[in-house]
């Protein structure tokens, strides 16, 4: 039988297996396929988790599948999974395909997180899959009769909410107007309700678009293909600053605004039927959207067979740390990630120890009433910037690879090369180690000129 368990963040890993994915080959790409499925629906969720916590109603199902260090697969509760790990190591997102503005989102919410607020995480740990089938299939199967969770509908939700009728008409633009993760998620960070507040108050703009409202529920007898058309012109217009509560002071100007769209953005009212919720709009009756033209896709790092550059201006002349060098020159990014983290960890400490002792200084220190051990990574990598920089060096020569020692959301980051070494569940992407090498670069060629 399963038993109530505190957990960790840095305990929970995605399951391999979650049938809303499919089979996953490893942590990283279990949460690209994450990522790549919800979308701006798992900032979302990072926002609520940020905001409100985690839901004191929900606990994490969870099997063990590692005694030491404890790890956990969470088979009821990856999205959350998902958010808690990029909001708590945000450099992950550097090997991940995701739109840029959810990425932002991201590392703004991860700014602000405060983990101890969340930690000990409330969970239920099972014996076996099987143990936990049945409460799965019950929470994600719909009513089953009643043994599952029965959803409101739209008319009870909406009492619920309260939500404005303005908001049900945004809501439902960004969920099926077709627009791109970045303008969607543009929106939702700079939009003004004011103008669209404007069109749905006013009764006779409302006829114009084929709305009514009820009891502060917005309402249409139009299909969601027809009642999109001029509700996604307008937020159009809105986002891109063509229209703003200025200009439409009087309820003439709006319907003469409505009035002048093209056909396309017309809506049908020969196809009218019954009045419903526009919260109550099945996804089926919404046509496809038009989208923006896909942008020329950007050169990407993982481009790169090997994690070194051809042609890398870095000439290495110790013999052990030279062959490391070598190797990474020829290990190829697709095949052989796990070697290649832990051969650049390698590579960039004995650099930077080759570096110091050729220049004097010690690799150990003395702390006050203490034995002598020997320094950290990144006091080591700040000495020897500080050394380049006395020789003539600009200090500004150094700036990423000296920033990426503290901030998190670099790949260069030192506690994520640990888990490259030391953590069975990360997985380094070739994303990650080739801006790893690219930010440490510059300090390789002064170290080795």
């Amino acid at each position: 039988m399963g038993s109530p368990i505190e957990l960790k963040i840095e305990q929970l890993v995605l399951d391999a297996d979650n049938p809303r994915i499919t089979h996953s080959d490893g942590q990283q790409q279990a949460l690209q396929k994450v990522v790549r499925d919800q979308k701006t629906k798992l900032v979302r969720l990072a926002e609520s988790i940020v905001e409100h916590g985690l839901s004191p109603i929900e606990k994490f199902m969870v099997l063990e599948v590692s005694p030491k260090p404890k790890r956990y697969i969470a088979l009821e509760g990856n999205r959350r999974v998902t958010a808690l790990r990029l909001l708590t190591n945000p450099a992950a997102m550097s090997g991940l395909e995701m739109p840029n503005g959810m990425q932002r989102s991201l590392e703004r919410l991860a700014g602000v997180f405060d983990k101890s607020a969340i930690e000990p995480i409330q969970g239920y740990e099972v014996e076996s899959r099987e143990e936990g089938r049945y409460w799965i299939e019950l929470r994600h199967n719909g009513e089953d009769q009643g043994r599952g969770v029965v959803d409101w509908k739209p008319i009870v939700a909406a009492r619920f909410r309260k939500k404005e009728p303005t908001i049900q008409a945004l809501d439902m633009v960004l969920e099926h107007g077709g627009f791109s993760d970045d303008e969607a998620e543009a929106i939702r960070t700079g939009f003004s309700l004011t103008t669209l507040r404007r069109f749905i108050e006013s009764k006779d703009a409302r006829e114009e678009m084929g709305l009514v409202v009820r009891s502060g529920q917005l309402r249409t007898t139009l299909p969601g293909g027809e009642i999109i058309k001029p509700l996604r012109k307008i937020v159009q217009d809105i986002a891109n600053k063509d229209i703003d509560s200025r200009r439409f002071n009087k309820t003439e100007q709006m319907v003469e605004y409505l009035r002048g769209f093209k056909k396309a953005d017309k809506p049908d009212f020969d196809k009218a039927g019954t009045e419903r919720p526009v919260e109550g709009l099945q996804k089926g009756e919404f046509t496809k959207a038009t989208k923006a033209k896909a942008s020329k896709r950007r050169a990407s790092r993982t481009e790169r067979r090997q994690v070194v550059p051809k042609n890398c201006p870095v000439n290495v002349t110790d013999n052990r740390i030279g062959e490391i060098y070598h190797e990474l020159q020829r290990l190829k990014l697709d095949d052989a990630r796990n070697a290649i983290a832990v051969l650049l960890r390698v590579f960039l400490e004995m650099s930077v120890d080759h570096f110091l002792e050729n220049n004097g200084s010690s690799l150990k220190f003395t702390p006050p009433g203490g034995r002598e051990r020997f320094k950290q990574l990144d006091k080591k990598l700040a000495e020897t910037v500080d050394l380049l920089v006395s020789k003539g060096v600009p200090r500004s020569h150094f700036a990423a690879v000296s920033r990426s020692l503290s901030v998190k959301t670099s790949p260069m980051n030192i506690d994520l090369f640990h888990l490259y070494v030391h953590d069975r569940f990360a997985t380094p992407s070739p994303g990650e180690l080739t801006a790893a090498w690219d930010h440490a670069q510059p300090l390789f060629e002064k170290i080795w000129p």
